[in-house]
């Protein structure tokens, strides 16, 4: 009769701890609404008796960059926070905090979360219940409805390809040619130059009616002739450095120079002074620029013919010599 009374007792006493095991866990979440992507934070308590401890499921430090996150419903848990009992009586309090975010349209369904009383080596299960939370739109204001399909856009046309392809084409068909003619110039024979002195009367001969250009034709045949007979840069001298040149060359004749420092002085007059000759004026230097030429290239073939009469001819190389034509002696 005793063994049954104690029997009795303890199970009265443990009613309270066996219906607080039997409690679900408490799910509060702390917003009314949520953003997709919007972390909020999500309390779960549960009620026990005394002698068993609560087990909240654990977030993984990183768990959003390198492990599989910790998912309750459509909500993926972040980190965890557990905050210290609360005792009331024989009832103790354990809870936790969770930092989660959804990822749902329309609504999201937070929860259960799985929560484990232990009791030795025991284990019961306590899960929370399951929170709705409505999810708010991105988009806000205006008609969120898709615009009909419009018209296709225009093909660009393929004119300014065209263009640019043609102008490409006249500029390597310009390069080429140029290449070409540039090639066909250097292979072309150099044609004899005609002598000096030819070249000279005929640019005296083709002179213009012009008195004006006669005038400047008559110099620069003059001077050209200089040049290229005697060696003097008369291209490029002036009328002083030309006559002072003349001057000291042997070559030279008196009139000669005289004529062509005339000749010089009047095209001076012309191109420098702006002084327009008289047509007999510009005849005149024709004449002298001829005379000029004519008395130095005569002097120069005198000259030339002197030099080649004081060289003496060679004997005949099949000339016997003098010793051979001696008759022989006659023998005694």
């Amino acid at each position: 009769m005793t063994t049954r009374f104690l029997s009795l007792i303890c199970a009265m006493a443990a009613l309270p701890s066996a219906a607080a095991a039997q409690r679900p866990a408490r799910l509060t979440v702390l917003a009314d609404s949520v953003s997709p992507g919007e972390r909020v934070r999500v309390a779960v308590a549960v009620d026990h008796g005394p002698g068993q401890s609560a087990v909240f499921p654990d977030v993984p430090a990183g768990s959003a960059e390198t492990a599989p996150l910790v998912s309750f419903g459509d909500a993926e848990a972040f980190s965890v926070t557990r905050l210290p009992p609360v005792v009331r009586g024989s009832i103790r309090t354990d809870s936790a905090v969770y930092e989660v975010a959804v990822f749902a349209v329309d609504t999201a369904r937070v929860g259960p979360i799985p929560v484990r009383l232990a009791v030795g080596r025991d284990t019961v299960s306590a899960a929370s219940g399951v929170v709705v939370l409505p999810v708010r739109s991105l988009i806000r204001g205006g008609d969120t409805t898709p615009a009909p399909l419009g018209p296709p856009d225009d093909f660009p046309g393929l004119l300014p390809v065209w263009l640019a392809l043609g102008a490409l084409a006249l500029v390597l068909a310009g390069v080429g040619a140029w290449l070409f003619l540039r090639w066909k110039r250097r292979a072309r024979p150099a044609l004899p130059r005609t002598e000096p002195f030819p070249e000279a009367t005929a640019a005296l001969d083709a002179l213009p009616e012009s008195p004006t250009e006669r005038a400047l034709g008559a110099r620069e045949a003059l001077r050209v002739y200089l040049a290229r007979r005697l060696g003097l840069p008369a291209l490029e001298s002036t009328t002083d450095e030309i006559d002072a040149a003349l001057a000291h060359d042997a070559r030279v004749p008196s009139d000669a120079r005289d004529a062509t420092r005339r000749v010089l002085a009047l095209a001076d007059l012309v191109a420098y002074a702006g002084i327009a000759p008289s047509p007999a004026r510009a005849d005149e230097a024709a004449t002298e620029a001829r005379t000029a030429v004519g008395a130095v290239e005569a002097h120069l073939l005198e000259a030339e013919r002197a030099a080649a009469a004081s060289v003496p001819a060679p004997p005949p190389a099949s000339a016997p010599p003098p010793s051979a034509l001696r008759p022989p002696p006659s023998a005694s």
